[in-house]
């Protein structure tokens, strides 16, 4: 008997606290510059700086804090015939500090992990190509600003700072400009 009313009490209020959360998915697109950290060994297949986009989903489970999945893809051509692509996929944690008498402005920040891809192909004859390719993972931090314009749009800029766990690609930086939609 005592450990049901104790499981009936861990359940009403596990109860309270969801319904004391007010979850708000959201959905939004980024622009994003890349600044590739590299091995000088890379200079023929990975170039300096990448133009990318990216999808995002996330949920914001209170006022301070959201939760976001995000895909990212680019493609790089250069005079020389080289084909070069970066990709990832990964999650980040935000921590928001809400702003303005109507919260309008927020201020973000953010950690997380994601699985990054870089290929490079080059073509040194007709009928020979050279491919080189890697994935590693990467620890991502960043800061930036959302200014939400009405409930459900916002605009977002952000700079993260990804360290790679293995040393081919030291590290990323990248700043972006997005939008947001909350349903």
């Amino acid at each position: 008997m005592k450990k049901t009313l104790l499981l009936a009490g861990v359940a009403s209020v596990f109860a309270l606290n969801a319904q004391a959360l007010e979850v708000t998915p959201y959905v939004g697109a980024d622009y994003n510059l890349n600044f590739v950290n590299k091995d000088s060994g890379l200079d023929g297949y990975v170039p300096g700086k990448y133009h990318s986009g990216s999808i995002v989903a996330g949920a914001k489970v209170s006022p301070y804090f959201a939760t976001e999945v995000f895909g990212e893809l680019s493609k790089h051509e250069n005079k020389r015939n080289a084909h070069s692509e970066y990709g990832a996929y990964g999650v980040d944690a935000f921590g928001i500090l809400p702003l303005g008498c109507y919260g309008e402005w927020e201020v973000l920040g953010t950690a997380g992990i994601g699985r990054y891809r870089f290929e490079g192909k080059a073509k040194h004859s007709e009928y020979a190509r050279d491919h080189e390719a890697f994935h590693v993972w990467g620890w991502r931090l960043g800061a930036g600003v959302q200014y939400n314009l009405t409930e459900n749009w916002g605009i977002r800029a952000m700079y993260r700072h990804t360290a790679f766990v293995n040393k081919v690609v030291r590290g990323l930086d990248t700043l972006s400009l997005g939008v947001r939609y909350s349903f």
